[in-house]
């Protein structure tokens, strides 16, 4: 099939292109007739690429280097065929020919892509040279005009080849009767009908109360079997009945874990490695990951970790049939106290008998009229469901679409959530989905897919290339999708992409496309179902991979994966197809990458993935300092390493990356060198140094952070006193800097910050940031919504100027756990607060008693007022 496809993309002439598609569609061995491409995405890529052709660096290098022409014909090529690609992509699920022609097309736009990418790459290269004033006389002589003619001249023969390509595709259009649209280059949120309402993700517990006490009577029942230490029940049942939920409740029942020392809770999946799962079975214990161990010294571990303690271990997901691996994992965990005992979900009754020690716990289908009400908990608001008779009509003939099973029950549910039109629900209760194949849970989750708006769809299928269990964290996933143009400007100038992002993660979540969310204001963490993970695993099958031990091949369609086994990555895929990664885009990493042999392919590797937009090392790998030559991948916009605490230094070549957007790097960072004020397009920064100060014209010169978090920073005393620089800066974090004393002054010049999280710094007094008070400089006008102060022994008073420079914009105020601030300042009556919430401070929380307290007159205008010693808890209207 790529053969086949490469030929067409290079016919030059229109009659052999129809002939040869012609040809493809009526030959027998085409695979398009035995298994469906997945969609192509063709408009999105398009509404990128237009919007990178408007961008200021695309602009002054096509006015600089004359690539006018070329660059305004492209452009115009891209709107034309623009104009049908909507309709195209109503039409790809029923006409094969153009599903393929949209294939065909989206790698040309690629191609398109990686073009202008490479442009934009220059233009910051040279910004970049020219702030830094005195540069080498090499450096100066590399961006010359006499050596920019050549590269122009280059981007230039590529442009027309592209042009050339795009001609000779949509030429095709016309046969296929595609209406034109109006062409709109940014993404329109749909209605986020579902974001009034909690997060809280219904866990299918509705109707499993019995099923919960059997469980807990059959382990809290005496076991007497001779060998059979731990007791180990099997959980089993099909994808999507709440296998999980059941026993992570079980195992969170006070009355249970009170019985025991230690608890654990481990997701196997599908790969049954054993190093790995001794590893997060270590991991889950101590919070240790213990990556640079050989497998002799984890089991020594493990044995000491469980030696002498009655411990209950949660084994989720177990897809391992061979008893073998089994048989080797066992004796470890016998190393427990006697009544030690493990609970292990799994839809596999052979997993069951081969790792069981009692008879497995079939957990059944929910009850229908169970199924109903999580149903209508889930689709209607409180009292909305009495007002509409007909709705509920139709929910019930959709629920028996569902067959029982409470995965597919909640996410109809939730996908008619606030909606009352009849269509609606008509729609969903008609779909041809549920006449394909399956037990009610894949048709469910497909007309889920289905309803999806395209942005949305691309963004999901994306979240395939993390491995099953991964915890995804909605910023670094709003930089992920970024990184891959997923998100475009709305028609609202002054929302930032980091905005959108985050209201495509939370539609997604009232979607119930993740699971077990769960907000801790400055960032929020949540999972995906491994039935949703297999959905979008088999749609983005043509572009998605995983090299596994049981799978080590790579195709010339594939644009990201995920390693989940660095010896078969680096030792069998890598020398077998050495020419399949140009065109990859994003590569996580899931395995620890140890040993020399591994480090050094892995340096070597990352020279063939001159397109790569992100890189993800998940876990410690034996890397004290990152690749030298890392600033090959010129292309590279989001790289995450936070998990690695070996990586002592960053290679003064990262600093190069100038198309960089964000960067996380881990615990074991030396310092964070002043060079990183050259990654002029830095919107996030995770940064963990050790370091006592953090250096002047370093960070403070980033003028496109949007995001920084600064914690772990044990050693850190001060912070660097130019943050005014940060003029884009709307959210800062700070936490676990147990040796800061001060806050920098110019933290009051921070403008734009929105959002200001200060917790657990033990010596940090607040007041270091505030103005001496005969001075009485007027503070300036601030942004900020949102202040969380928590675990700040030190700090005695709250700091009023930097309150009252936010008169305007303050909207919720948290203080917990500083027992040494005793007053509110006089300026807390704000204007627009909101949320004032006051937990473990013995001396505050008086002062702020409801009635009573002697600031009470200070804060009894605010809308909702939460002290912790206050009984009564209720709302105080303006």
């Amino acid at each position: 099939m790529i053969k086949k496809t490469r030929r067409l993309l290079l016919c030059t002439q229109k009659a052999e292109l129809h002939s040869y598609l012609n040809h493809f569609f009526l030959s027998n061995t085409s695979p398009l007739t035995q298994k469906k491409m997945a969609e192509a995405f063709a408009a999105e890529i398009a509404k990128s690429l237009l919007g990178k052709l408007g961008s200021f660096a695309v602009q002054e290098f096509r006015l600089a280097w004359g690539l006018e022409d070329d660059l305004a014909r492209l452009e115009e090529r891209l709107k034309a065929i623009n104009a049908v690609l909507s309709d195209a992509e109503k039409q790809q699920s029923k006409k094969e020919r153009i599903r393929l022609w949209l294939h065909m097309l989206r790698e040309v736009l690629y191609d398109a892509e990686d073009v202008l990418d490479e442009i934009e790459c220059e233009t910051l290269q040279r910004q970049v040279v020219k702030t830094k004033g005195s540069t080498s006389r090499k450096v100066r002589r590399f961006f010359s005009s006499s050596n920019m003619i050549p590269f122009s001249l280059k981007m230039g023969h590529k442009i027309k080849k592209i042009i050339e390509r795009l001609a000779e595709i949509s030429s095709l259009k016309s046969d296929f009767n595609l209406s034109e649209q109006a062409i709109d280059c940014s993404h329109v949120l749909h209605e986020e009908t579902g974001m009034n309402r909690s997060f809280d993700s219904f866990s299918g517990l509705i109707g499993r109360d019995e099923d919960k006490e059997r469980i807990i009577s059959l382990l809290e029942a005496p076991f007497k079997v001779v060998g059979a230490h731990p007791l180990v029940l099997p959980i089993v049942g099909m994808g999507g009945l709440g296998k999980t939920s059941l026993a992570k409740s079980v195992c969170d029942a006070e009355n249970v874990k009170s019985h025991f020392d230690l608890n654990m809770e481990v997701c196997v999946s599908d790969d049954f490695s054993l190093k790995q799962v001794i590893q997060k079975i270590i991991k889950s214990a101590t919070g240790e990951r213990c990556a640079d161990l050989d497998g002799g010294e984890l089991e020594k571990k493990l044995e000491a970790i469980l030696n002498g303690r009655k411990y209950l271990h949660l084994l989720d997901d177990v897809w391992n049939e061979e008893a073998q691996k089994w048989l080797l994992l066992k004796p470890l965990l016998s190393k427990g106290a006697g009544g030690s005992k493990i609970i292990v979900t799994t839809r596999s009754q052979r997993v069951a008998e081969i790792m069981g020690t009692v008879p497995a716990y079939n957990l059944s289908l929910l009850g229908q009229e169970d199924c109903l009400s999580l149903f209508y908990k889930c689709a209607f608001k409180d009292g909305q469901m009495e007002l509409y008779p007909n709705l509920v009509a139709i929910g019930k003939e959709i629920v028996a679409k569902c067959k029982q099973v409470p995965l597919a029950v909640i996410n109809m549910g939730n996908q008619l959530y606030g909606k009352t039109e009849e269509k609606e629900w008509e729609s969903v209760r008609d779909s041809e989905k549920w006449e394909e194949e399956g037990d009610g849970i894949l048709p469910a989750l497909k007309i889920s897919y289905q309803r999806l708006p395209t942005h949305l769809k691309r963004c999901f299928l994306y979240c395939s290339v993390f491995p099953k269990d991964y915890l995804f964290r909605d910023l670094l996933m709003v930089q992920f999708w970024m990184a891959h143009g997923l998100i475009l400007q709305t028609s609202n100038p002054n929302e930032k992409l980091e905005d959108v992002g985050l209201r495509y993660v939370r539609e997604l979540i009232s979607r119930c496309f993740y699971q077990d969310y769960d907000d801790f204001t400055y960032v929020a963490i949540f999972k995906m179902h491994d039935l949703m993970h297999d959905l979008a695993s088999s749609l983005a099958q043509n572009e998605f991979s995983i090299i596994s031990s049981q799978n080590h091949q790579i195709s010339k369609t594939t644009r990201h994966f995920s390693v989940t086994d660095s010896d078969s990555f680096f030792h069998q895929t890598l020398p077998k197809f050495p020419n399949n990664f140009h065109q990859v885009r994003s590569i996580v990493f899931a395995d620890s990458i140890a040993g020399p042999t591994c480090k050094i392919d892995f340096e070597k590797c990352l020279l063939e993935f001159k397109h790569l937009r992100s890189l993800e090392l998940m876990d410690d790998s034996e890397f004290e300092a990152f690749p030298e030559r890392i600033d090959a991948l010129k292309h590279l916009r989001y790289t995450h390493f936070g998990g690695n605490a070996k990586i002592k230094r960053l290679p003064k070549s990262i600093f190069k990356l100038q198309n960089l957007q964000a960067l996380a790097v881990g615990f074991g960072l030396e310092e964070l060198p002043k060079d990183v004020r050259y990654m002029i397009n830095l919107r996030f920064l995770f940064v963990v140094t050790k370091q006592k100060r953090l250096p002047e014209g370093g960070i403070g010169c980033l003028e496109c952070l949007q995001t920084l978090f600064i914690v772990g920073c044990e050693n850190l005393e001060n912070l660097c006193e130019d943050m005014q620089g940060l003029k884009s800066l709307r959210k800062l974090v700070i936490g676990g800097c147990d040796s800061l004393i001060s806050l920098p002054r110019s933290i009051k010049c921070l403008t734009t910050l929105e959002e200001l999280f200060i917790i657990k710094c033990k010596k940090l007094d607040l007041m270091t940031i505030e103005e001496e008070k005969e001075k009485k400089i007027q503070p300036l006008s601030l942004s900020l919504r949102i202040i969380i102060f928590a675990a700040l022994p030190a700090t005695f008073a709250l700091p009023e100027q930097l309150l009252q420079g936010s008169a305007e914009s303050f909207q919720t105020f948290i203080i917990k756990d500083c027992p040494n601030i005793k007053e509110m300042p006089n300026c807390i009556n704000l204007k627009k607060l909101q949320n004032l919430k006051i937990s473990d401070c013995s001396s505050l929380s008086k002062w702020c008693r409801r009635g009573t307290g002697e600031d009470w007159l200070k804060i009894k205008n605010i809308r909702k007022i939460m002290v912790d010693d206050d009984d009564s808890g209720e709302e105080t209207s303006d």
